[in-house]
């Protein structure tokens, strides 16, 4: 096999020069693209489109960047310092060959790996090939992270989120915080998290690593790409962040292990209607649980509630109306009066023994 020598013809024992690849590292990774495993597909053409899909530099380099977390077309143009339409174009032929997927947030269009383990596992050995000192993949992350803190610092001035940062859970859980401690205190893994009201993405990164993969909705712009700024510099590729409203959640039914109303339900006039929402895309042997605080017991089970937060007896009513009965309540000492985590599970057929 040739070795890229060149030796002068005619002379025994010439001077031999070598030349090497332009740029090692691109053809390590074509030549892995042919050695990875990759899953069956019902037609040829597919497969081929995935290994065109990943060869190419600049793709390598998107790719690289959306395995640290999800990013905006703007973000990747900027990082890249490349044209609008050039981006789009390659990100376009990521997501035709499986390697990426996109999804609309007000204005903007994210882009992120696909949950499908198998496209994940492959764009895993792409990246394996690639030196962690690589000039333009350290350039790459430098460039992002130096974006995202700008973007950051720009939603800090919006009110909504200063708001949210003198909320009672403190940003960033300390493991000997009472609230980590709480959660800590959920039996076993929470599979597929559903984090409803994820503010700054606290309480999202904090469950992350107990999570197959984890999604956080909220209606604020700001807040979304605060909790994006954390989750990403937290290194956590199994989570994502979308635009959602808990009264209207933008997924498909039973879809969840574990749902969080994370202190959203004290701040709507309308709570049966969130419940109902979350108890919707909760799979029937998942969980839901309500961080918030709860006002005294009421004689009236109207949905009123106020400042004062909505009272126990109130919720286990909603719980039930949805399907779901009320379980143990934790309070938190040191917090604001009635702060506490309650847990709601399915309601069991007495007759049957299954979960309804």
């Amino acid at each position: 096999m040739h070795d890229g020598s060149v030796i002068e013809p005619g002379r025994i024992g010439a001077k031999v020069s070598v030349r090497k690849p332009a740029n090692t590292t691109f053809t390590n990774i074509k030549k892995a693209l042919y050695l990875a495993p990759m899953k069956p597909q019902d037609k040829l053409h597919d497969s081929v489109n995935t290994l065109k899909a990943a060869a190419d530099p600049t793709r390598l380099r998107l790719l690289a960047l959306l395995a640290a977390g999800e990013a905006t077309v703007g973000e990747l143009v900027e990082v890249l310092d490349q044209s609008q339409p050039r981006v789009s174009r390659h990100l376009r032929i990521l997501c035709q060959g499986g390697l990426a997927d996109k999804f609309r947030d007000g204005q903007s269009v994210y882009y992120r790996l696909p949950d499908d383990s198998a496209a994940r596992a492959f764009v895993s050995v792409l990246i394996a090939q690639m030196p962690a000192d690589e000039r333009n993949l350290a350039a790459d992350a430098t460039r992002m992270a130096a974006v995202r803190r700008r973007r950051a610092s720009q939603a800090w001035t919006d009110r909504a989120v200063l708001v949210e940062s003198g909320k009672a859970v403190i940003p960033g859980l300390a493991a000997d915080n009472d609230l980590a401690l709480a959660f800590g205190e959920l039996a076993g893994d929470l599979g597929d998290f559903l984090d409803i009201g994820v503010g700054t993405g606290a309480v999202l990164c904090h469950l992350a690593s107990r999570a197959q993969s984890a999604t956080g909705v909220d209606v604020s712009p700001a807040m979304r790409v605060v909790a994006r700024t954390r989750v990403r510099d937290a290194g956590l590729v199994n989570c994502t962040v979308r635009k959602g409203d808990m009264h209207a959640l933008p997924f498909a039914d039973h879809c969840f292990d574990t749902v969080l109303l994370d202190q959203v339900l004290s701040l709507t006039q309308r709570p049966r209607v969130a419940i109902r929402e979350a108890a919707r895309v909760l799979r029937k042997t998942g969980r839901l649980v309500v961080l918030d605080r709860f006002g005294p017991v009421k004689a009236s089970l109207s949905s009123g509630h106020g400042l004062g937060g909505l009272a126990e007896n109130q919720l286990a009513v909603m719980l039930a109306e949805a399907g779901l009965r009320a379980g143990r309540r934790r309070d938190l000492a040191g917090r604001l009066p009635g702060f506490a985590l309650l847990t709601a599970l399915p309601a069991i057929e007495i007759n049957t023994g299954t979960y309804a």
